[in-house]
């Protein structure tokens, strides 16, 4: 068994490794992940790969795909779906060209869940890198030794 470091971080999961990913759209991946991690720790086993496995990352794993070859309809009409709700959440809205991907059909929502859990697992699950870690660290110490000077006072009692 793979003992896990506290260096140890996610991967990004790319379609293709041919075309790298614009920077932009790496530092949005590692945003959006760290945001989800940190509800996660908030409110844990509450958020599961569907809201753990954001758009950012999502376009990240097509952006790649859609530049080496034509993909189906209904995956290009998802991945146009995930990269006009990446730029609304940056405050970018009307773009023209994704003005008719403001929904999906249920077959894609459900084809989107799936391409997410598979992301998510491909991913290694939950986020993990150095400062996740550490809170992860730290909220478990906190825990534990509430969880123990909490049973010192009900024996006591």
């Amino acid at each position: 068994m793979k003992t896990k470091t506290p260096l140890e971080s996610t991967p990004i999961m790319v379609a293709n490794t041919e075309w790298p990913l614009p920077d932009t759209l790496i530092q949005d991946i590692k945003a959006e992940r760290m945001v989800n991690a940190l509800l996660d720790l908030v409110k844990p086993d509450t958020l599961d790969y569907k809201d753990l496995v954001g758009y950012a990352e999502v376009v990240g794993y097509l952006m790649p795909a859609v530049q080496k070859s034509v993909l189906r309809s209904d995956v290009s009409e998802i991945y146009l779906y995930c990269c006009g709700k990446l730029m609304e959440r940056k405050g970018i809205k009307d773009i023209d060209f994704l003005k008719d991907y403001k929904e999906l059909s249920d077959y894609q929502m459900t084809k989107l869940n799936e391409f997410k859990q598979w992301i998510f697992n491909a991913r290694g699950k939950k986020e993990k890198n150095p400062i996740i870690n550490a809170l992860k660290e730290v909220f478990e110490i906190k825990i534990k030794k509430n969880y123990e000077e909490l049973s010192k006072l009900e024996k006591s009692l």
